[in-house]
């Protein structure tokens, strides 16, 4: 789940850093500062043929709020020029009297604070704003960043069932919305299919993560890695938890901490046993290179990657990343056989709307737009709409375009296609403080300064005494 991402770090400082910055960056803001989205941030620039029409807003009823001009402020983390103004450009056309400006954040910790920032002032604060993550949003709800939705929902007859699945998004805990989502993200191991039938392998339907450790060393030749993860976004300890306990995965039936799961254990195992035989680039080495997942595939740098199909921007942009290969599709691996659970994937893209906007109704009137037509703009960088009703053939040309020689199309329908459990943690105590805690003890191990079931254990203590200590 894009995804400018990474954290400066140089000389010295790197070890220092990389021991301390989840924690230290969680506690010490925990309201303003939470958990980095799996949810990229960038898709590409849509053409002006796929901006739809704003017909929603035209023909809802009018209030006293949208008799007048109102200027909206919409903030979120994809650029302008990847579909989010193509969107907006659409709607100012149609809709002279609510007119939208859109403000890029970069999707990072200093991004999200920079939003939260701006949230809680009483000038030039946005009206809606997307939330890349079930732990952001979480926070700014708690916080009093968001506006409860519905009375807004009920206001435009907006259907929610209908159009998105009320099971699809999180009520609170006084039983309302304060979000709908945008986006259903879809993880994925993207191959590199000249290294694939070098191997002599075939692309994966079905399979776990023994087979997956065991391909990421068949396709390691020479100064091409098996495989590799992009260290601001993901981390194997955590992915595999995610496909043996979809939902809630860091807290235990108990409602203690979940980090001793044998899952965590063989994620944690897996991603150290691949670095030191080589498969995979070091994680010091990685967060110090700030290294992307677009980069070392497209460069030839990686045979295969666990990610999300939102790199199908990268794909397409062959004046970035000059390549003359076809990018496959295959499910992630799973912890169990037969299961289907897909990490990374899920609905994303939160859109709430500011608590203390002026302008609430006219915010709705452009959310509702947006998640029935607007957001067909953000497809070809592989943004997917939550709108059940929308065309899922055209959602597959737009993606693939005209990058056929690029894009293996019958692994991307297929992908598209699969009846996926996407993890959720909805219920998770202190998300962000939890994270953390994950992050710095798994970069301790991973750096050699402990071993895996010390950092298990220490994970586990500290986990069961911050979720206790949130409870009193």
């Amino acid at each position: 789940m894009h995804y400018d991402l990474t954290t400066k770090r140089k000389g010295d400082e790197t070890m220092k850093k990389v021991f301390g910055m989840g924690a230290s960056i969680a506690l010490a803001v925990s309201v303003l500062v939470t958990g980095c989205s799996k949810t990229p941030e960038a898709s590409p620039s849509a053409a002006a043929s796929v901006a739809p029409a704003a017909t929603v807003a035209a023909t809802a009823a009018p209030t006293p709020e949208s008799q007048k001009p109102v200027t909206l402020k919409f903030w979120g983390g994809v650029p302008p020029e990847s579909g989010p103004q193509d969107a907006v450009d659409a709607w100012n056309k149609a809709n002279p009297t609510i007119k939208v400006e859109y403000t890029r954040y970069v999707n990072d910790d200093p991004g999200n604070l920079k939003l939260e920032t701006a949230l809680l002032s009483n000038t030039d604060a946005p009206d809606i704003y997307m939330n890349y993550g079930d732990a952001y949003m979480t926070k700014r709800q708690a916080a009093g960043m968001a506006e409860p939705l519905d009375d807004l929902i009920a206001k435009a007859s907006f259907d929610v069932e209908g159009i998105i699945g009320a099971a699809n998004i999180k009520k609170f805990a006084d039983g309302k919305y304060y979000y709908l989502p945008a986006n259903k993200n879809l993880g994925a191991v993207l191959f590199n299919m000249k290294a694939l039938d070098a191997a002599g392998e075939k692309l994966p339907t079905a399979w776990t993560w023994d087979d997956f450790s065991a391909m990421a060393t068949k396709l390691n030749k020479g100064e091409m890695k098996g495989t590799m993860l992009d260290p601001a976004l993901s981390w194997f300890g955590d992915t595999v938890l995610q496909t043996a306990k979809p939902q809630d995965w860091v807290i235990a039936a108990d409602g203690t901490s979940n980090f001793n799961n044998p899952a965590m254990k063989k994620g944690l195992e897996m991603q150290k046993s691949l670095e030191d035989k080589g498969v995979m680039m070091k994680y010091s080495e990685a967060v110090a290179g700030k290294i992307t997942v677009q980069n070392e595939l497209l460069t030839g740098k990686t045979a295969m990657t666990a990610s999300q199909i939102y790199i199908i921007r990268y794909i397409k942009d062959i004046k970035s990343f000059p390549h003359d290969f076809k990018v496959a599709f295959a499910p992630y691996p799973q912890f169990t056989a037969g299961s289907n659970i897909n990490p990374g994937g899920g609905m994303g893209d939160y859109m709430s709307i500011n608590k203390n906007s002026k302008n609430k109704d006219a915010a709705f009137k452009f959310i509702s737009w947006y998640l029935q037509e607007g957001n067909m703009a953000m497809v070809p960088g592989g943004r997917i709409p939550t709108n059940k009703k929308a065309d899922a053939g055209k959602i597959a040309s737009i993606l693939i375009g005209d990058a056929k020689d690029l894009i293996d199309e019958a692994s991307l329908k297929a992908l598209l296609a699969g009846n996926y459990t996407f993890p959720t943690s909805y219920n998770v105590p202190v998300p962000t403080e939890l994270r953390a805690i994950f992050k710095d003890e798994m970069e301790k191990y991973l750096l050699g300064a402990q071993p895996l079931d010390k950092a298990l254990d220490t994970m586990k203590t500290r986990g069961d005494m911050t979720i206790k200590g949130a409870k009193k």
